[in-house]
């Protein structure tokens, strides 16, 4: 068969779930419509769940594209036009570039372009194909992500010390200039004409301008160290601080470990703006006054300095885009394999308890080895660019040397002159080998940027937007480290100015939300109204959308439409420090670090007092177990607090949530891991507090004595009454109850 392929622009997916929308992305941009990743996870429906294909015609055809999905064979298949998207192994979307006779191309947005056999592609290829191509409505469009721009919105607030490191830069242009013409008058007058009356001077203003230079040298260095602090703390502040703002669906569909390790990028970033972007401004106008120097000495000979020069910045070219989507992709899997590995030691006693330690290790080291493949294939054209630019140096020096001694010969070059010329070369070729380097450099932190961008483009949660400016005016908060890039908010009129707690009335009206906008809501029309001191209990099958109202009510989702009220207030119109002292919320996943009691129940609060901590404890049935420990409140816990039963930590959990005395208290699967006579005890302090409570629960005795159990189904409300009303009804709940016994 006739090969035929096409090459698509490379866009690689960022969360294990997008690479449908990266998919799309990148047929958008073949034919020239450049979307961001951030825009297309939104129009793709990109939830927890993935994206499915008839999201993906549905956006394309937003971009103005005619997009349909068939079921061909794979002899069909080879009939269309490339480039069009498969579904993988029933998992995954690839964009399949063209075939040859054995061989189909690939750009994969889990690993960029590839090639496979026909038989391997044929085993994961499931027939199901998108064919995605302009329409009438489609206009080109987008700007693609530029290294440049990223890197000069990062610098802004430094323009005068860059400024300060390049006036010293140009000034060490003139030592580079003037020690060649020394060399030329040492050869030609000094040691051929005789004249040692002009050796003394002329050491002595060599002396003096190594000196300068090396004055010149030291200052420029002190300017840049303290650029590279002042960007890389600044860098790393406003990342980090922006990551603690983003809403809890970020988190979702991506490895801690691997947000964590994007961090560390901000100081790469760092160093390569506080010290070779720096220079490389220098040093691109120093080759400019030398070749012009040059010239002066010699044109033929310049040319030749200047022709081997170009070969070096070609090859770059060259290599260009294999280089950056090799680094992309290498970053990428460095990531996913910290991710897997501080995932899998979180939680070791599971792996242990199940004796899969062979199994987190195979995990492991599939993301590991195939970095390690990434490393190599990308080490092959680094080598290529470490082993020309000393090469070319030395054919060059090697052909001055050959045409310069015939020039001499001729007469058109004196000895000195040559002398001059070969440092002067040596001179030009430094700073294009450092602009090589550099150029190099900008192509690795294309795939570093990006990232960095990734979570940079993601807006941050909206109430965190409504509540800064009253968060930043309290003194237990921290300040945002990035002034200016926020507007303050005053306060509703419409809350009380003194009231700093609710009271405990939550009502929620017709409240319909979901994962994805393209598909179904998974709540919908769902009401609640809870009285302060009473209780509400939501059970349901898993999947049925109990948890998610619950991190509804808490403000971790938003929902979609509807209104949460507290205390007959809109919740947009209450401060976001109200709400949090009033609200709290006790998850199944259980977070404890290592450091002391006090530290893990306040959350570093050192405003909360000792006897604020202790009721806590006691109203959680801890307070005997935290004093039984050596040093009690000061104790040390370890790494998930280890060194405690699964029953203490839950308590110690519940313990934390009641250090704020919240009028309103969200449980889910809050008292799974207690027995029976505890969890009795800490009810009956919960209800002696008169603190509302909403209780995610399957046990019969959490959730028998609550004033409404609402049942769930598929996030539908199939029944709602008391414990005695529902169990007389039979359904649902009365097969849950059952099935827990």
């Amino acid at each position: 068969m006739k090969q035929k392929r096409i090459k698509t622009p490379t866009l690689l997916q960022m969360e294990a779930v997008e690479c449908g929308a990266a998919a799309l992305g990148i047929i958008l941009s073949y034919y020239g419509r450049i979307v961001p990743l951030e825009e297309l996870r939104v129009s793709c429906g990109v939830s927890r769940d993935g994206s499915k294909a008839s999201n993906l015609v549905k956006a394309a055809r937003r971009y103005g594209m005619q997009a349909k999905g068939y079921k061909k064979s794979l002899a069909n298949l080879k009939k269309l036009h490339p480039p069009f998207i498969v579904f993988w192994n029933f998992n995954h979307f690839l964009v399949v570039e063209g075939f040859s006779k054995k061989i189909v191309f690939l750009n994969d947005p889990a690993a960029g372009p590839r090639r496979v056999t026909s038989e391997e592609f044929d085993q994961g290829y499931t027939g199901v194909v998108l064919v995605i191509e302009p329409g009438p409505e489609f206009k080109k469009g987008g700007q693609k992500p530029s290294v440049t721009l990223a890197l000069w919105l990062r610098l802004k607030g430094s323009i005068p010390a860059i400024t300060y490191c390049i006036i010293v830069g140009f000034l060490l242009v003139f030592p580079g200039l003037v020690i060649p013409v020394f060399n030329q008058i040492f050869v030609d007058n000094v040691l051929v004409e005789s004249r040692t009356d002009w050796l003394r001077p002329l050491i002595l203003a060599m002396a003096i301008t190594v000196l300068l230079q090396g004055v010149l040298t030291l200052l420029q260095l002190r300017y840049l160290r303290q650029l590279k602090i002042k960007l890389s703390v600044g860098m790393s502040s406003q990342f980090l601080w922006h990551i603690l703002r983003l809403p809890a669906r970020f988190y979702a569909q991506r490895f801690a470990g691997e947000i964590s390790n994007r961090v560390k990028l901000n100081d790469k970033v760092a160093d390569v703006l506080s010290g070779q972007l720096a220079t490389t401004v220098i040093n691109s106008v120093m080759v400019i006054f030398y070749a012009l120097v040059m010239f002066a000495y010699d044109s033929v000979l310049t040319v030749i300095a200047i022709v081997f020069a170009l070969v070096n910045v070609l090859t770059l070219q060259w290599l260009a885009r294999k280089r950056v989507d090799s680094y992309m992709q290498l970053a990428l899997d460095r990531g996913k394999a910290a991710g897997v590995a501080i995932a899998g030691l979180q939680g070791i006693e599971s792996v242990k308890a199940s004796a899969t330690e062979s199994d987190f290790f195979a995990r492991w080291s599939g993301y590991y080895a195939k970095a390690v493949n990434g490393q190599q294939k990308l080490e092959v054209a680094n080598q290529v660019l470490g082993v020309l630019p000393p090469l070319l140096t030395s054919l060059t020096s090697m052909l001055i040397l050959a045409v310069g001694g015939l020039r001499v010969m001729e007469g058109s070059l004196s000895i000195g002159m040559l002398v001059a010329f070969q440092s002067l070369m040596n001179s030009f070729q430094k700073p294009v080998n450092q602009l090589v380097r550099f150029g190099s450099t900008l192509q690795e932190l294309d795939g570093d940027l990006n990232r960095l961008d990734d979570v940079l483009g993601n807006p941050i949660d909206p109430q965190l937007r409504e509540g800064l400016a009253q968060t930043a005016h309290s003194p237990n908060r921290p300040q945002d480290p990035v002034a200016g890039q926020r507007g303050d908010q005053a306060e509703s009129d419409s809350f009380p100015t003194l009231q700093v707690c609710l009271q405990g009335h939550v009502e929620l009206r017709n409240i319909t939300f979901g994962y994805s906008r393209i598909d179904r809501p998974l709540i919908e029309n769902f009401n609640l109204t809870l009285k302060p001191g009473q209780r509400v209990a939501l059970v349901g099958g898993s999947g049925s959308g109990k948890s998610t109202i619950a991190k509804i009510v808490t403000g971790l989702y938003q929902p979609w439409s509807g209104q949460i009220l507290f205390d007959g207030i809109p919740k947009e119109q209450i401060p976001r420090l109200v709400l949090t002292n009033s609200l709290a919320m006790v998850e199944q996943e259980i977070f404890l670090f290592g450091g002391t009691v006090r530290d893990n129940l306040t959350l570093w609060d050192k405003t909360v007092p000792l006897s604020e901590i202790v009721r806590s404890c006691q109203d959680a049935a801890i307070h005997e177990v935290i004093q039984a420990l050596p040093g009690g409140y000061e104790a040390q816990l370890m790494e998930g607090a280890g060194n405690l039963s699964g029953g203490q930590r839950q308590r110690l959990e519940i313990a934390r949530a009641l250090v704020n005395d919240p009028a309103i208290l969200v449980m889910d699967e809050a008292t799974s891991a207690l027995d029976g006579s505890t969890e009795t005890i800490i009810d009956q302090n919960l209800r002696r507090r008169g603190i509302s409570c909403i209780i995610v629960a399957h046990r019969l005795s959490t959730i028998r004595d609550c004033d409404e159990i609402i049942v769930l189904e598929r996030g539908k409300v199939v029944q709602r009454g008391t414990h005695e009303e529902l169990w007389q009804q039979g359904g649902v709940y009365r097969q849950l109850i059952s099935s827990s016994y």
